[in-house]
């Protein structure tokens, strides 16, 4: 079946119970089919077929859902996008993908064959008769593009089947659990896998999804409460958010479980959030959009394995690969590697021999290469090391150094830039680059290419651009370059400090400190 099969059951049997609420109120199961019919009719009104592809770049609200789900079902691809990102990322993201519709900013979708702002789309969509449509799909063909960092410049669409995706909903369900009577949080955003799969499996059980928006973080505590939240999507700052309010407010909740994936909490920061909400459990996973969950720890096992990600998902397999592609051993260090069905179909328009992380395998089936480092225990749960070194998780998206590299690259002066990874993972981000373009420059011409994640926290100059023998930028090389100069100047501006009149202006905290 496709994956927008999935609402038929809540219809049926759970027509009137709360499937969504959002800023604007609850919509049961019976309305937002009416959302869904009337989205399809407009679709269809746009003149989008079974293949074409659908940008959509809106926020957490019951709009996003019912495109979303009338995409899918008039076989049209879906291609969710974050609406912080500039125009220049989304006008990528609609390029590459040939979008037939961006529902976008106008400037963002302008390759686009057709483009319509959010809002206007909105309100066209519930000014449409409902169609009932359905269009008669295979489960191998393709739902969803989703855009993720990669190591080769610019985001790349993952090719999302209904099969791979009905198989992770399947596999995921079998290890969480959710029920008919969950109440799910979804604060994370929707162009997210991790927050779409919330509305998945919120429908495979005939659940109620909440969506919430970092906006709205002031009042989230109250919203968990009210609306009787047992589920909590995690990434590392909310967590921390959700332990400070509740460990001054001790507010009643119904939660009863947290679950993670990417960027972990603090050991200290989990046992503070399992204290403060009474009777909750924690479910540590592990997974990336090319696979979506690779791994889970079952919530009972978390208090003597905290430092695990929990064995593969059913029907997965996963190995651990050492650089030569030998097969290591319990508790040796290597490239995490993963097989099964969740596997999805590779990259957007991008042949198999091009990619460096899926690769066919002798029965014809794809292999995930991470290019994360990682071992198995004796039991075979997991453990993740790190990530590989181009990719960093970053302000709860995951984010390729070499994006932005890119991005400064294409600016006129710039002739080679180096993304320091840093260290730790989110802390300031320094971007070093070589050419006639002054730092202070280029950091405000990413300004317009960059979204916030992505964006650097400062722009040095770089004299020379180390490279590694594979003539690849050398990081680590860049870094030590970068850091020696800062160590020579600092005499330099401590005097400078000391010397300048009161009038001078003080540098600012966000000036590289080179420059």
């Amino acid at each position: 079946m496709p994956v927008s099969d999935l609402l038929d059951h809540p219809l049926t049997e759970r027509a009137d119970h709360p499937a969504v609420i959002d800023a604007d109120g609850t919509l049961t199961y019976r309305q937002l089919g009416t959302a869904v019919d009337r989205a399809v009719g407009w679709l269809r009104g746009q003149g989008l077929t079974a293949g074409e592809r659908v940008v959509y770049s809106g926020g957490n609200d019951r709009s996003f859902l019912a495109l979303f789900w009338a995409t899918l079902r008039i076989g049209a691809i879906f291609v969710p996008v974050h609406p912080d990102l500039t125009d220049h990322q989304i006008d990528h993201i609609v390029a590459d993908s040939e979008a037939a519709l961006a529902v976008c900013r106008p400037a963002a979708g302008r390759r686009a064959a057709r483009t319509v702002d959010v809002e206007e789309a909105w309100q066209q969509v519930l000014a449409t008769a409902e169609d009932g449509f359905r269009a008669d799909l295979d489960e191998d063909e393709v739902a969803m593009l989703i855009y993720t960092s990669g190591t080769t410049g610019r985001p790349k669409g993952v090719v999302c089947p209904h099969r791979q995706m009905l198989a992770a909903l399947d596999a995921i369900h079998a290890c969480l659990g959710y029920d008919e009577d969950d109440v799910v949080l979804c604060r994370l955003p929707l162009s997210f896998d991790y927050g779409l799969y919330q509305a998945l499996m919120s429908a495979l059980v005939g659940g109620t999804l909440v969506l919430a928006r970092r906006s709205e973080d002031v009042g989230l505590l109250r919203l968990i409460e009210r609306t009787g939240v047992t589920v909590v999507p995690l990434v590392p700052s909310l967590a921390q958010m959700l332990t400070l309010l509740q460990g001054k407010l001790h507010r009643p909740t119904r939660v009863r479980l947290f679950t993670n994936t990417g960027a972990r909490p603090g050991r200290a920061v989990m046992a503070e959030l399992l204290e403060v909400f009474p009777g909750s459990e924690f479910a540590s996973m592990y997974g990336m959009t090319e696979c979506k969950r690779i791994s889970i720890l079952d919530p009972a096992e978390y208090a003597e394995h905290p430092d695990s990600v929990g064995p593969p998902i059913p029907g997965d397999r996963v190995r651990i690969l050492a650089a030569d592609g030998a097969e290591l051993g319990p508790r040796e260090t290597g490239e995490i590697v993963v097989s099964g069905p969740t596997v999805m179909a590779g990259y957007w328009r991008i042949p198999l021999e091009a990619q460096n992380r899926f690769v066919r395998r002798p029965d014809g089936s794809l292999e995930l290469h991470t290019g994360d480092r990682g071992w198995l225990d004796e039991a075979g749960r997991l453990y993740f090391v790190g990530r590989d070194d181009d990719v960093i998780k970053r302000r709860g998206m995951r984010v390729a150094l070499t994006e932005i590299e890119d991005a400064a690259e294409r600016l006129p002066g710039v002739t080679a830039a180096v993304a320091l990874r840093p260290e730790p993972e989110d802390g300031p981000l320094l971007l070093a680059v070589h050419g006639t373009l002054p730092p202070e420059q280029v950091r405000a011409a990413l300004a317009g290419r960059l979204d916030h994640s992505r964006m650097p926290d400062r722009v040095v100059p770089l004299d020379t651009v180390p490279l590694t023998a594979n003539g690849k930028p050398d990081r680590a090389a860049a870094k030590r370059l970068v850091d020696a100069a800062a160590a020579a100047s600092a005499p330099a501006a401590d005097h400078h400090r000391s010397t300048r009149t009161t009038t001078a202006s003080p540098r600012s905290s966000h000036e590289p400190v080179a420059v």
